[in-house]
């Protein structure tokens, strides 16, 4: 998987790929599979790039938010 800073035109952000990664393996740790799944590496980015995941009804609200703001807020600019 590659962080949406890998993708941008813009440069990279060592710092937020980190943040987004985490919150990949913590969303893999917790549900046992990838937040980001699609069989054409062009669909894949895509959902990459739009954050287009939803986690499973077991996760608690807190690891909801604390994966969404992993996820989702380190691909809004600084």
């Amino acid at each position: 998987m590659l962080p949406l800073q890998v993708l941008k035109v813009k440069g990279y952000d060592g710092s937020s790929s980190d943040i987004w990664s985490c919150g990949v393996i913590l969303f893999v740790l917790m549900a046992g599979y990838l937040p980001f799944d699609e069989p054409s590496l062009i669909g894949l980015y895509k959902k990459i790039w739009e954050a287009s995941f939803s986690c499973p009804s077991w996760f608690s609200s807190g690891a909801r938010n604390l994966i969404s703001v992993f996820l989702i807020q380190t691909l809004l600019p600084v």
